[in-house]
């Protein structure tokens, strides 16, 4: 089995992107890029979704697997396994929105306060 990336193809593709600019947009260093770029180390799931969402394009693009020099067809585990995903980022979105209503709480109740004071 061979996993191979698709990132400099994509970089190409949009208007010559170099290392440098990706791994800022991504959030990562030059060196981790073009270590991810020659599949010395792979991108965790969060870095691979972030450099996937700059191009614009599904996860599944920025990879390609084969076996024997053949392209595997997805089996219903690496669909799975891109449903827990999506489940995995929602539950995050949810998540970071449930912090936004705790941080309007607390100014609310903090204006409470004050108002008590003024009372």
């Amino acid at each position: 089995m061979n996993l191979s990336n698709n990132i400099r193809g994509l970089r190409f593709k949009n208007g010559e992107m170099t290392q440098k600019q990706l791994a800022k947009l991504v959030g990562v260093s030059r060196q981790t890029m073009n270590a991810f770029e020659n599949s010395k180390h792979a991108p965790t799931i969060d870095v691979a979704i972030r450099i996937a969402d700059v191009f614009g394009v599904p996860v599944d693009d920025l990879f390609e697997c084969t076996y024997d020099g053949k392209p595997k067809r997805r089996s219903n585990a690496t669909k799975t396994t891109t449903a827990r995903m999506k489940a995995s980022i929602e539950r995050t979105t949810d998540e970071s929105a449930e912090h936004s209503n705790v941080e309007e709480e607390v100014e609310n109740e903090t204006s409470m306060a004050d108002l008590r004071k003024i009372i």
